[in-house]
């Protein structure tokens, strides 16, 4: 069957799934691993349909996920392979441990390899367009213009953009309390994230808008349009989405824009020190990452200042 719209998983991955999903929820995974993990599932079930149907998550081979692991790296990335990798690998390690087989399909895998690419970022002009799309003094305009400095000036992941409560928000310190990275195990690790002034007024004048909704006793910073209640995860990225459309902006991801504050905040000459701890980063691999966006034109700037030739 070449067709995948009319290829249907086996219908055991979706009961398994669901079993799966409770006990990664008992174990106190983060949010972001209990979207990632079963999407990760979705996409290998998917891919057995078209090119083995009928096969179930028990007849899995090795071959198989061996297969699609090439499949997902050659029409994606090696970056995708490894994360979906590590959701199916955990599924059939839990398909053990709970005695539903004796046998890991993943077992002597090896993690597909980190790729080494260079993260794009979006220019200055880029930025301001975005902005530009937002000046508007409508309720939807001051919120998504709060939204988009929330992630321009403090660096925000999407899914801590998503998790801000209205109590976050201290405008006279120009300052928000961000819920970081962490699980239900550790807790989440909370950082403060700064505003500029502009940032600051925008949240400011979303803040006084937001007082008319008619879900405003809610604790979620985020409030819908047309009176609909909190804006969800999903709800923001349309947004920036939304946004980036109206700027022009055709190739577009919501991390773009933590890893243009990243880039910027090192071209402007922040320590890797400092960026790590507002970006709330324990390791430096993904300050290198980040800094390899903009590191030859750094270099080439730095250059223009010492070059040879002029000091002949």
């Amino acid at each position: 069957m070449s067709d995948s719209t009319q290829a249907q998983p086996h219908p055991d991955f979706d009961l398994l799934a669901e079993s799966w999903h409770l006990s990664l929820n008992a174990d106190g995974y983060a949010a972001n691993t209990l979207r990632a993990y079963p999407n990760a599932l979705r996409q290998l079930a998917g891919w057995l349909a078209v090119h083995h149907p009928g096969v179930g998550p028990l007849d899995v081979t090795r071959d198989q996920v061996r297969a699609w692991i090439v499949h997902v790296r050659e029409s994606s990335s090696s970056g995708t392979a490894r994360s979906w990798f590590a959701g199916v690998r955990h599924f059939f390690r839990w398909l053990v441990t709970e005695g539903e087989t004796d046998r890991d399909p993943t077992d002597g895998i090896r993690t597909p390899p980190p790729n080494q690419p260079t993260t794009p970022v979006l220019a200055l002009d880029d930025v301001r367009a975005l902005l530009g799309t937002c000046t508007g003094r409508e309720f939807v305009d001051r919120r998504d213009a709060a939204i988009l400095y929330t992630f321009i000036d403090g660096g925000l992941r999407l899914a801590e953009v998503a998790g801000l409560a209205l109590d976050d928000v201290h405008l006279r310190e120009r300052a928000l309390v961000v819920r970081g990275k962490g699980s239900n195990r550790s807790g989440p690790r909370y950082r403060q994230a700064t505003l500029s002034v502009k940032g600051a007024q925008a949240l400011d004048r979303y803040v006084r808008e937001r007082r008319r909704h008619p879900h405003a006793e809610r604790p979620a910073l985020w409030l819908g349009a047309r009176g609909r209640a909190a804006l969800s995860h999903d709800g923001i990225e349309a947004v920036l989405h939304r946004r980036a459309a109206q700027a022009g902006i055709g190739s577009f991801h919501a991390h773009m824009l933590r890893h243009t504050w990243a880039s910027q905040a090192r071209a402007a000459g922040l320590s890797e020190g400092d960026l790590m701890v507002l970006g709330g980063w324990r390791s430096r691999q993904m300050l290198d990452r980040y800094g390899a966006a903009v590191a030859a034109e750094r270099a080439a700037d730095a250059y223009r200042r010492l070059a040879l030739g002029d000091r002949l």
